[in-house]
């Protein structure tokens, strides 16, 4: 099938899902091509899916989201910089502990939607930038599936948006 056929019966399933008038053959399609999409989109990146790892809980897209973020030393306001349903980065400042486990808030786009509240793991540190921030990604530890399903739900809407075929 030709890739922008493919896109646009995908664009067809997803808006679907996001009106939740899929029957239960077609979510069963949508997951399977959401996650064709994301491993496709993986590959293109240059990032290696560990065996047995969902390639949409590790497909990241760039966004800027406000996001609350409680360390033990106090709460930090940041934004993403990109995010997925397994995890997120931002930049930072302070010393967090390389394992630590922090509270968050994520807010997402839309007064009508609410935060995702969770918990998460620091997976890793880059060094500080000349303004003394430093990039740190963390994995989910704490969040709910329906969380995560509408984190995917956002991520897919943005996916799509960038790609024009």
């Amino acid at each position: 099938m030709e890739l922008s056929t493919w896109l646009t019966n995908f664009r067809e399933l997803h808006e679907r899902a996001r009106r939740k008038l899929h029957t239960s053959d077609e979510r069963a399609l949508y997951l399977e091509a959401r996650e064709q999409l994301a491993r496709t989109l993986l590959a293109a990146q240059g990032h290696k899916l560990q065996e047995g790892a969902a390639a949409r809980r590790n497909f990241r897209v760039p966004k800027g989201l406000t996001l609350d973020v409680c360390f033990r030393s106090g709460p930090v306001r940041s934004r993403t910089l990109d995010i997925s349903s397994g995890g997120f980065s931002c930049m930072l400042n302070g010393e967090p502990g390389e394992s630590e486990h922090t509270g968050f808030v994520l807010w997402l786009p839309g007064e009508e939607e609410p935060p995702v509240v969770g918990r998460a793991r620091i997976v890793a540190l880059i060094p500080r930038s000349e303004e003394g921030n430093r990039r740190i990604s963390f994995t989910f530890t704490d969040v709910s599936e329906e969380d995560r399903e509408r984190l995917e739900m956002l991520i897919f809407d943005l996916a799509l948006g960038y790609i024009r075929a």
